[in-house]
């Protein structure tokens, strides 16, 4: 169920009647973006000024914030019972618990809004688009094209966690009457509704400096640019504004962008926002990894470690670095020192803890790249991950090449308009990034495997073990000569 859309021309109206002030700005259809914020006149800003243009000015009431739905259920009893059973979990979580709910609200007719009350957001929300270009929301053909890109496994990952949230809110929810009827007696709400504000939340929300995450309405409009003309910041009566940025200079009708960031990768620009900004977008990757199929502790690992168990690439100044703190847990094992142990504290509970060289890293499981430093085996145990990360990489760019070519997606997908356009274009660009990575990752895992190789310590132990391997063989073929005799 999607929420009647609103028409664009009327936001003025719900502004004015909201306390949204538009100073100079107002929304618009912008090709190629869906809505944005354009200025309404000529505007200019010095670098160093006290001379702020503010743009745009949202009241503290209408932040969409943890804050906000703690609010909001003070006044709707109904929704408090909600709250109670389905929500606190994480501020994500219960934003789409409420923009569920006024979601629902805004397609009742307003004389049979009965359990429910009605905020800004209710008329709000048909403002939002119904179609929002993450890749959760992509068709299963679209989702096809991300095969052997490092959104393939977290776009199935999201999916899955989406589908298990919802199952457990209708579950819950069912045994609340208003709720049941509302939700599920209706038919009105299905896993695409959930799937849709999770998009909304995810490609919307803004880390304010006083309300932490939030939606932050008409704001959430503005569009990003890696050249953004405008910043947004909360005011000392938290109200958040709009300003333009210092030694900037923009004509009437000219859109206004903010940055939403530099840091993400075009993956998790993709996966949060739905578009790629080749300029912004940083050069890095982040793969899964998954414990040693031959590791008997490999489950153990995965329970104790304290962080994602992932491997991250990234390329600065043409060098290739990467980080992955579970991978040197995950190449050890139980001759090199590791063990698990089921401890019982003085309560009586029973625990799990890690131990390294018999000392207890329960709660430094992401520091065992400097807790091996010590070990005469150290370059042996990066040896080892080096290697587990370079078949890892090349096995990703194989996935990679064996997909569909780049060159075949408009002409195969798009006749017919069974793949939408944009998301092949996305497609198109996230794997020619992820691919020209990758193909630098190798070379580098390579150098460094090399330099491991021909290290003294390395070489030395390698030559012990051949010489032991040599002597098991040798006592075979006398065993084996005296079965003969």
């Amino acid at each position: 169920m999607a929420a009647s859309q609103l028409p664009l021309d009327t936001l003025s109206t719900w502004a004015m009647f909201n306390d949204v002030d538009l100073v100079d700005v107002e929304a618009r259809e912008i090709p190629g973006c869906g809505l944005g914020l354009v200025s309404n006149k000529d505007l200019s800003r010095e670098e160093e000024t006290l001379d702020i243009p503010t743009l745009l000015r949202i009241p503290h009431e209408l932040i969409l914030s943890a804050e906000a739905v703690e609010n909001y259920a003070k006044v709707d009893k109904n929704f408090r019972q909600l709250l109670n059973v389905a929500g606190h979990k994480s501020t994500r979580h219960d934003i789409c618990i409420f923009l569920l709910t006024q979601q629902i609200l805004a397609d009742q007719p307003e004389t049979s809004l009965h359990g429910g009350v009605p905020t800004p957001w209710t008329e709000y929300i048909k403002y939002l688009p119904p179609q929002v270009p993450v890749t959760t929301l992509w068709t299963v053909r679209e989702r096809q094209m991300l095969n052997g890109t490092s959104l393939e496994s977290a776009t199935a990952a999201k999916i899955v966690a989406l589908s298990d949230e919802f199952d457990e809110l209708r579950e819950v929810s069912s045994s609340l009457p208003l709720w049941n009827e509302l939700f599920w007696e209706s038919g009105k709400v299905s896993l695409i509704d959930w799937v849709r504000v999770d998009a909304w939340f995810r490609s919307r929300c803004l880390e304010l400096p006083k309300s932490g995450e939030a939606m932050v309405p008409v704001l959430d409009l503005a569009n990003h640019s890696s050249k953004a003309n405008a910043y947004y910041e909360q005011n000392s009566k938290d109200e958040v504004v709009l300003l333009l940025r210092p030694g900037c200079r923009v004509s009437s009708g000219e859109e206004m962008t903010i940055s939403y960031g530099d840091a993400k990768s075009g993956a998790e620009m993709l996966f949060s926002y739905g578009f790629i900004d080749p300029a912004s977008a940083a050069d890095r990757i982040t793969l899964p990894l998954t414990p040693l199929e031959d590791d008997p502790l490999g489950k153990a690992k995965l329970h104790i470690f304290e962080g994602p168990p992932t491997v991250e690439f990234v390329r600065t100044n043409h060098s290739v670095s990467w980080e992955s703190p579970f991978a040197y847990l995950m190449c050890l094992n139980e001759e090199d020192g590791l063990s698990f142990r089921i401890l019982q504290d003085t309560g009586g509970s029973r625990e799990l803890k890690l131990f390294w060289q018999e000392e207890d890293v329960t709660t430094t499981t992401a520091g065992f790249g400097q807790h091996i430093g010590d070990h005469p085996l150290a370059q042996i145990f990066r040896l080892r991950v080096v290697t587990v990360l370079q078949d890892l990489v090349t096995n990703q760019l194989e996935r990679l090449a064996t997909g569909m070519p780049l060159e075949d997606l408009d002409e195969s997908l798009n006749e017919g308009g069974l793949v939408c356009g944009a998301c092949i274009n996305a497609a198109a660009m996230l794997r020619e990034q992820e691919t020209r990575l990758l193909e630098a990752a190798v070379k580098a895992l390579e150098d460094q495997k090399t330099q491991l190789l021909a290290d003294e310590s390395v070489v030395a132990y390698l030559g012990s073990m051949e010489d032991t391997q040599n002597d098991l063989a040798e006592g075979e073929v006398s065993n084996d000569e005296e079965d003969f005799s």
